[in-house]
């Protein structure tokens, strides 16, 4: 009873930390207010590791499935942030440049939240819905929220309307490439990272990701769910979870591959290493999902991009 109450606690606060990630890139405040929130990380980590050693400590058989690695490469590197957060002071001040970033801690804040979060019992079959209402509800929900993060202030230079957010959105969740507003221009690094990572959940489906991380980590799925899942993607029950995993690896890998030859197809006078890998991520993501969306104003018809034939013979394939 006091573990089921730890795990709950664990989900809440992995929640928490979410929305306050979210607040703290999309406002802009004080060094007092970023001292809270980073005191709050810490809590919101310390709480997911007592979590996850108590999880294996109930279930011991945890030891023998395939969580175990992803776990342990989370601890490590949950270790590894508090470490920095604790006996280095603030992340900034850290010497190497790739480790001084405070996006790591906000990292771990994600992990934390999807190892949680997957521990849920979610029933697709435990509503009135049919499947297909599901699914379609999912994309409507990606969207609304999506739009919702557009609108946080430091996701663009100047604001936006709500319909013009919506309207994002929707083109970004839906894979459709149409823009009101120059993407390159209009939202900031915050804002156009929001829109990329629309595009990815659009592409594969937020289900995709939901359905599969669920049961990666308890290491199976109800009937009901396989059924239900069977039903939305038109694949034989047995084989829906395996159709996912492939799906999963197939598009991480030819996106970090094609992210690759992008990065290195760019000009040495293109921005620094933040920036090339920003553009390189962004672009795999967008060209490998059928997106259309660009950080460049002209698209690939900018000046010093129209005659990269190297960069459009990668996009070109990522298609």
């Amino acid at each position: 009873m006091k573990l089921r109450l730890l795990y709950r606690i664990a989900l809440w606060a992995t929640i928490c930390g979410v929305l306050a990630v979210i607040i703290d890139f999309g406002f802009t405040f004080s060094q007092t207010p970023q001292v809270f929130f980073n005191d709050f990380y810490f809590l919101v980590i310390s709480i997911g590791i007592v979590a996850s050693v108590s999880r294996y400590i109930q279930r011991k058989s945890l030891l023998r499935s395939k969580v175990v690695f992803f776990d342990l490469l989370s601890f490590i590197f949950t270790l590894w942030v508090l470490y920095v957060f604790l006996f280095k002071g603030n992340v900034h001040d850290s010497v190497d440049h790739l480790f001084r970033s405070s996006h790591w801690i906000k990292l771990a804040i994600f992990i934390s939240f999807i190892r949680e979060f997957s521990e849920l019992n979610i029933s697709y079959s435990g509503t009135r819905l049919k499947p297909a209402q599901v699914f379609i509800l999912s994309f409507m929900g990606i969207i609304l929220a999506g739009a919702f993060l557009l609108l946080l202030p430091r996701a663009t230079h100047h604001g936006i309307s709500f319909l013009n957010a919506l309207f994002t959105s929707t083109s970004a969740v839906c894979v459709t490439g149409l823009i009101v507003v120059d993407t390159a221009t209009y939202f900031t690094p915050f804002g156009q990272t929001i829109i990329g990572l629309l595009i990815q959940v659009g592409g594969l489906g937020i289900l995709t990701f939901a359905s599969y991380f669920s049961y990666f980590f308890k290491g199976g799925a109800s009937y009901e769910n396989q059924l239900a899942l069977s039903d939305m993607t038109s694949n034989k029950m047995g084989q829906v979870f395996n159709t996912f995993k492939y799906i999963l690896i197939t598009t991480f890998l030819i996106e970090g591959f094609s992210g690759m030859l992008i990065y290195f197809s760019l000009p040495a006078s293109f921005g620094n290493i933040d920036e090339r890998i920003f553009f390189a991520g962004f672009h795999a993501i967008s060209a490998f999902c059928n997106a259309g969306f660009s950080t460049l104003s002209n698209s690939l018809y900018e000046s010093g991009f129209n005659t990269n034939y190297f960069l459009q013979l990668i996009i070109i394939f990522t298609f």
